[in-house]
């Protein structure tokens, strides 16, 4: 390695302590020769991996949170408000529904009353239930939309402003190579980048490389629809062949890729806004997703108890057996 170049590195180095390992910037990066690229991507990528151990072992040793019987459970306030209305609701109705019989089984009340009665226990517990089902509902659309923005959303959101003001400044090359560079290039160029770790880069490439998948997509869309085409043309006449051609001559001018290099920067891409998104887009992604399950739950058991409360047969068979007076 040269002297401008080691000096630079100490430089960037020192610049970049908060990033707790070592890491070129892409400007000196471009700069080496291919053995100091080597060099570099290797020290960095040992230095990284030591780093997320440290971290990993700091996590391990962090107290459980919110537990019960040795699991972690929900302390969603909203949820848990919910789960509780759900319970106290069946309850009631149970305890209120027993009571309009005597010991032996029979009715408390004439015929008529008794309907009554049973009716204004069903509409009460179904009034409390049905304002719990929208609030579950409610939860459970927006922790999926916000699974999905996590898994598909754009990762701009996890930059910080440093970051993104070097994002902008090195936006237009790298804008230029994700669209330019042959396909087995860019995927290199993915990789290196993927070791070297820069957030800035890291963001840019997953963006424009995205776009160009997407672009490759469109035309793969686009020379199917006009293959479609050419195949009833014969029988639609000159101005359908004219169509297909000028279709034919818009899918040329795409970007070409084959399925397999598809599949390649797909998987990169993805890694690419994982990595952007850091270990605290994947923290907030684990708890989302743990409070739609929750609330999934939530939603089951509330269907189970308005099921149960709306089987007259089956709940006056269980009464029926619980005081003996009942057996297949």
């Amino acid at each position: 390695m040269t002297t401008e170049t080691t000096q630079a590195t100490e430089t960037t180095t020192t610049a970049s302590a908060s990033t707790a390992w070592y890491l070129p910037t892409t400007a000196e990066f471009s700069a080496m020769t291919s053995d100091e690229r080597s060099a570099a991507l290797e020290r960095s990528h040992a230095e990284r991996a030591a780093y997320q151990a440290r971290t990993a072992t700091a996590q391990q040793e962090r107290p459980r949170t919110a537990t019960s019987g040795g699991h972690e459970f929900s302390t969603d306030p909203e949820i848990h408000g919910a789960q509780t209305r759900v319970g106290q609701a069946h309850a009631t109705f149970e305890r209120e529904q027993k009571a309009l019989y005597r010991a032996d089984g029979t009715p408390r009340y004439s015929d008529a009353e008794h309907t009554e009665r049973l009716a204004s226990l069903h509409a009460e517990f179904d009034r409390v239930v049905g304002a719990v089902q929208q609030t579950v509902d409610g939860l459970i659309a927006g922790h999926t939309t916000a699974l999905r923005h996590l898994a598909e959303g754009d990762p701009l959101d996890a930059l910080t402003g440093e970051q993104l003001t070097k994002a902008t400044q090195q936006m237009a090359y790298v804008k230029e190579d994700a669209a330019a560079l042959p396909p087995a290039e860019l995927v290199t160029r993915c990789q290196a980048a993927l070791q070297m770790g820069d957030v800035p880069t890291l963001f840019n490439l997953a963006r424009y490389v995205g776009q160009r998948l997407d672009a490759a997509a469109r035309a793969i869309q686009a020379g199917q629809e006009a293959a479609a085409i050419a195949r009833v043309a014969p029988h639609l006449g000159g101005q359908a062949s004219s169509s297909v051609a000028s279709q034919g001559q818009a899918q040329s001018d795409q970007p070409a890729l084959t399925l397999a290099e598809r599949q390649a920067l797909g998987e990169l891409v993805d890694e690419m806004r994982a990595r952007v998104r850091g270990t605290r887009g994947q923290q907030k992604a684990e708890a989302t997703r743990t409070k739609l399950q929750t609330a999934l739950e939530v939603k089951a058991a509330a269907r189970a108890a308005h099921d149960s409360v709306h089987d007259p047969k089956g709940r006056l068979e269980a009464y029926q057996r619980s005081s003996g007076r009942y057996s297949l």
